[in-house]
């Protein structure tokens, strides 16, 4: 399958949904439904987030830029985005002739503009909304405005931790880090719910049509602790792989299925992805996008592994830093480099041999260490460059 030749007789609709906070790796592997989802997708189980809270992700993914690019590099920061000079991808897909509609908990956290709707739902009594039957009629009422860009939230996984740990506990209590067994089963639980919401939402798109000229992208924007460090009770303060480490399954009708791609992607190449399947090119005049397509990884035709860059400032922790981000972090296939700018303390893990980032290799004499330093300095150089000539 020629990859030009994705959706011949017209545009796709777009249907992409994020469950927040869901990247857990090791607890994906106890649902049964993530699990069978990888035998209709491709699935890129290496999705580096740019930030481990949703505000930096999002933005991140919606602009095909990281967050020093695009004004959102902290937690504070969410009305920075560079409106003036950025392009969305809900904007690309308005300009091809998408009706564009967004269904969020709080919208003012994301890029609206480019969006003909936006709904919210809110904090206040959201545990109480039935996302499954809300998800379902919106996309009812879409069949008659196709094609279509839906941007769906499911924020059940956060809701629940916000009475259960957010408000119970701060990022050093001794009760939540030492029961760390307990914490896992009850998140994996939540995300099992959260299957069952996606199961419910395919099988809805079957049932009024839509399933064979759609593309459907489900994403999770960051994963959770659940007391792996102290210092972390939830997410948004350190950069290891529990949090920063996600997933993305692609639907399509002739996309590859069963198809699992290992190599590092990163968020930001979302937005160039669906650019590249509906062969979208790049306006000038706008911040360049970052990010680059990862079709020629679904179909083998990329060798070369790519580096991600992600950034954090906490709101709590040893390092508080919510205005914005201290604490940054490149990663390859095989290593990751993370830098505390505050305490300048570094790590470096070889992720194969120690998947869980605790034999902190720094000061070894590591050709790899200094290389991963190198990148960072580029990566930083690179972001300044950019903001400098959009000024």
């Amino acid at each position: 399958m020629r990859i030009s030749n994705l959706f011949k007789k017209k545009n796709p609709n777009i249907i992409m949904i994020f469950i927040d906070g869901a990247a857990r790796q090791d607890a994906l592997k106890l649902v049964p439904f993530y699990q069978s989802l990888k035998k209709i997708t491709s699935t890129f189980s290496s999705l580096i987030t740019y930030a481990p809270y949703s505000i930096g992700s999002l933005n991140a993914i919606i602009s095909g830029m990281y967050g020093n690019v695009n004004g959102v590099n902290g937690y504070y920061k969410a009305y920075n985005f560079d409106k003036k000079n950025i392009f969305t991808l809900t904007e690309y897909l308005k300009e091809a002739g998408y009706h564009t509609e967004t269904d969020l908990v709080i919208a003012d956290s994301f890029p609206t503009q480019g969006f003909n709707k936006v709904r919210a739902f809110g904090r206040e009594g959201e545990d109480e909304i039935n996302l499954t039957s809300r998800h379902s009629e919106i996309l009812t009422q879409l069949r008659n405005k196709e094609p279509f860009f839906l941007f769906l939230d499911y924020n059940k996984i956060a809701l629940n931790l916000v009475p259960t740990v957010i408000k119970k506990y701060n990022d050093f209590s001794e009760e939540y880090f030492k029961n760390k067994e307990k914490n896992f089963s009850r998140y994996v639980v939540w995300l099992k719910e959260s299957g069952i919401y996606l199961q419910s939402l395919l099988n809805h798109i079957k049932e009024i049509g839509m399933y064979d000229n759609s593309l459907i992208i489900i994403f999770f924007d960051h994963g959770c602790s659940v007391g792996d460090r102290i210092g972390e009770k939830v997410y948004g303060v350190y950069l290891y792989d529990y949090t920063i480490k996600c997933s993305a399954y692609f639907i399509g009708k002739n996309l590859p299925k069963d198809v699992e791609i290992k190599s590092v992607v990163r968020s930001i190449d979302l937005m160039p992805t669906i650019l590249d399947i509906l062969k979208i090119k790049q306006k000038r005049g706008y911040k360049p996008i970052q990010g680059k397509s990862f079709l020629p990884l679904m179909y083998g035709k990329e060798e070369e592994g790519r580096i991600a860059y992600s950034e954090t400032g906490g709101l709590g922790g040893h390092t508080p830093s919510p205005e914005i981000h201290n604490v940054q972090s490149v990663r390859t296939n095989k290593w990751k480099l993370i830098y505390n700018k505050t305490n300048r303390k570094k790590e470096l893990y070889n992720l194969i041999d120690d998947p869980e980032e605790n034999n902190n290799l720094v000061g070894k004499g590591l050709e790899i260490e200094e290389k991963l330093w190198n990148e960072l300095q580029k990566i930083e150089k690179e972001h300044t460059e950019i903001i400098e000539m959009n000024e």
